[in-house]
Order: structure tokens, then C-alpha cells, then sequence
């Protein structure tokens, strides 16, 4: 079974697909080793790890280049975060998201605030977009390809529920098998939204917004944890760092080590 037929049947379980983020080989094999069904790449995290800033300013080569090396060390499904596409020509989209397909990788998500303007594009146009993509997956043979559409409206400084569903029911229409909603934590305006469409809903982790049984009962299909864990270890090498400078001893350092699995055969 292909994986992006095995990814699209995790969207249908009765439990929501929980997802942690990656951002490189070694940190996709962990989440795989410690029990991951799938895993996502952050490009918030994988900018980071690379020594950039988000906002597409990792180029999309480099992208191509770290997911190729993560596909060659795990065998679970592995989703894309492409941020806006990497350029805002329709057809170099479409080509980067075939060269990710032609690589193994099973889906994508895709947003709908490019990333050199603040607002979100207009919804007609990313419809169409998404339009495109599907019809050029299709074409390749790439039918079960899962586009999951990012809609950034919680995000942004004003909005309502109404342009939400808006949003929601045009990407649907463009074909799209699910719609991510970072920043949405109103439980109430969750459930109306998982009613409004047939298509899994993904929500995205915060603190204080953790409850995948309550995500369940509200209809929440996939649970990102986004950038978290990125951060996290990010935080942690540049605490130890700075003692390691500051102390002169590696002690401290293996005082909480562990050898992983891959690195001790």
C-alpha cells in the first residue's frame, strides 16, 4: 500500500491522527521510533535547525534536500509543510509539490497567506490554487497525494466565523482532503466548523490547548504539535551551550544522556 493511502486512512480512525513535527533525519526517526504513526515537517523548525528565520527564506532546494535525507531513514508517511508554495508563480507550485510527490512524500500543507504580504490571499485565488494542484497530482498518477489546506484567518489581527466557513467550504470545494486551522481554540466555533465540512479538521496544539480526547469529541480529525518541540530543543542546546562555555566541563552533559537506538547498533 502506497503511504499517501496509508496516510489518508489515519485521517478515518476513531482517534484523531496526532502529529509531531520534525525538522530534519534524526528528529523524524525519533518521532518514528517512539511510536509516531506518521510525521509532519515544521518549516518554522526547519528553517530554525538550518540557521534561518520562517517565511520561505530557506530556499525550496534546500527543503527538497532535507526531505529526501528524511525519507531515506523512515518508513512512515511523511507530510510537507511547503509554507505558501516557495513561489508566487502557480506553476513553480505546482512543480516544487511534484517533486515532493515524486520523492514518497505522502501530503502537504499548503497556506493561504504568501509570505511577503500580510494579508491572506484573496479566496478565489487560492481556490483556484488548490484547484490546480489536485488536477496536476491527478494527472501524475498521484491521486491519493493528501493536501491539507492551511487557512492562517485565526492569525490574523481581525476576522470572524463567518469568513472562516467561507474559506473552509472554498477550499473543500477546490478539492482539498483536509483544512488545518492554527490559532482556532474556541471549542464552540471547533464543532460548528467539523459539522460544516466532510473533510478532516486540524487544529494545531497551544498551551493550554491540549486535550486530544475533548479535540475528539469536538470532531477534530489531526492534531498538530507545530513548532513546540522544535523550540524545545532548540531552548535546550542554547542553555547547555552557554554553560558548556561558561563551566569548561561536559559533565553536566552526560548526566541526562541517552543513546538512541540507531546510534548504539
Amino acid at each position: 500500500m502506497a503511504l499517501s493511502t496509508t496516510f489518508n486512512a489515519l485521517h478515518q480512525q476513531s482517534s484523531p491522527l496526532f502529529l509531531a513535527n520534525c525538522w530534519d533525519p534524526s528528529s523524524a526517526l525519533i518521532i518514528e521510533q517512539a511510536g509516531g504513526q506518521a510525521v509532519a515537517t515544521t518549516s518554522w523548525g526547519m528553517s530554525n535547525h538550518q540557521g534561518y528565520k520562517d517565511g520561505e527564506q530557506l530556499t525550496f532546494d534546500r527543503v527538497l534536500q532535507t526531505v529526501s535525507a528524511i525519507l531515506k531513514v523512515i518508513t512512515i508517511p511523511l507530510s510537507v509543510d511547503i509554507e505558501a508554495g516557495y513561489s508566487a508563480d502557480q506553476n513553480q507550485i505546482i512543480k516544487h509539490i511534484i517533486q515532493l510527490a515524486d520523492l514518497g512524500v505522502a501530503g502537504i500543507n499548503i497556506e493561504d497567506k504568501p509570505s511577503h504580504q500580510n494579508s491572506l490571499r484573496d479566496i478565489k485565488a487560492h481556490q483556484a490554487l488548490l484547484q490546480a494542484i489536485k488536477q496536476a497530482l491527478r494527472h501524475g498518477g498521484f491521486d491519493h497525494f493528501f493536501i491539507n489546506a492551511r487557512c492562517d484567518l485565526c492569525l490574523q489581527p481581525q476576522w470572524t466565523e463567518a469568513t472562516l466557513h467561507e474559506r473552509a467550504l472554498a477550499y473543500q470545494t477546490a478539492g482539498c482532503d483536509g483544512f488545518f486551522i492554527p490559532g482556532l481554540t474556541n471549542t464552540t466555533m471547533i464543532k460548528r466548523l467539523t459539522t460544516l465540512l466532510s473533510i478532516p479538521v486540524n487544529v494545531m496544539l497551544l498551551p493550554g490547548f491540549s486535550d486530544k480526547q475533548a479535540l475528539a469529541e469536538l470532531g477534530v480529525k489531526r492534531i498538530s504539535s507545530g513548532n513546540a518541540l522544535s523550540d524545545h530543543v532548540i531552548a535546550l542546546q542554547e542553555s547547555a551551550t552557554r554553560r558548556l562555555l561558561e563551566e569548561h566541563t561536559v559533565d553536566f552533559l552526560f548526566e541526562q544522556s541517552v543513546r538512541t537506538t540507531w546510534l548504539s547498533n
